[in-house]
């Protein structure tokens, strides 16, 4: 799938996704797909969540 179908397929689930939502809701749905953006970045780097919490300490 190109880049630009992925942008689009992106735009159109946030629509359909905060149909009937309150901006607050909405909010919070962002937050939460951030951080499982984030959090599979992270795993897609580093294998696995344990090697991040035990290089911490």
């Amino acid at each position: 799938m190109s880049s630009d179908a992925l942008v689009l397929l992106a735009a159109l689930s946030s629509v359909q996704l905060s149909k009937g939502l309150t901006a607050e809701q909405v909010g919070l749905l962002a937050a939460f797909f951030t951080c499982l953006g984030d959090n599979l970045a992270l795993l897609a780097l580093g294998g696995s969540t344990e090697n991040c919490i035990q290089g911490s300490k």
